[in-house]
């Protein structure tokens, strides 16, 4: 990093800490190692003296980059980058507030608030009944996929490329789906009396 940007970086931090105390909070201040001398000065600074500082050649702050932290941020950046666009993909493909709830943990005012910015109106009324052309196809599709349940992003994905493919709204593949995988999940059976004889 360049002298001049260096000291660019210690006045937005300064300015930044400058406000904090200005509103009563010395925690950040306290974090950064100052002492209480330390920020009662910082308190005091008048503009001439903050701009004093950010000519200054000498930097008040030493900058290094935890490495781990850095990476470890730009993952989840990048995860949660990937999670709105399945988001939106989502409610593109006219996912419900249901959907969106189960597999991401939105509310209906986040999932509305959503809706709005991408221009997109909430439907109302029953959800689309497939054809049986389309649910024979969907079945194909969804068996192809190999996966026991609907409950995963990997099933989702699954589902989103069945209603990309077939015109179809994603409420109703995640219906037909929810309902075959109920119906193909064993339910457990009561024991007789006289297996719980035998194993007493």
């Amino acid at each position: 990093m360049s002298q001049h940007n260096l000291s660019q970086a210690t006045t937005a931090i300064l300015s930044s800490l400058l406000m904090d105390v200005k509103n009563g909070n010395i925690r950040r201040c306290e974090s950064l190692g100052m002492s209480l001398e330390e920020i009662r000065a910082l308190s005091q600074l008048s503009l001439d003296e903050l701009h004093y500082l950010s000519q200054s050649h000498v930097s008040v702050l030493d900058v290094s980059l935890n490495h781990e932290n850095f990476w470890l941020m730009l993952n989840q950046a990048r995860n949660e980058q990937k999670r709105m666009l399945m988001i939106d993909r989502a409610l593109e493909l006219g996912g419900s507030m249901e959907l969106i709830d189960k597999y991401f943990g939105l509310s209906p005012s986040e999932v509305s608030a959503r809706r709005r910015l991408m221009g997109i109106e909430s439907r109302q009324g029953r959800t689309q009944s497939l054809t049986e052309p389309q649910d024979s196809a969907l079945w194909i599709e969804w068996k192809a996929a190999g996966l026991s349940s609907p409950d995963s992003h990997q099933a989702l994905e699954a589902m989103m490329l069945a209603a990309e493919q077939h015109g179809l709204s994603l409420t109703a593949v995640w219906s037909r789906v929810c309902q075959w995988c109920r119906e193909t999940t064993p339910t457990p059976t009561r024991k007789s009396e006289s297996q719980q004889r035998k194993e007493a």
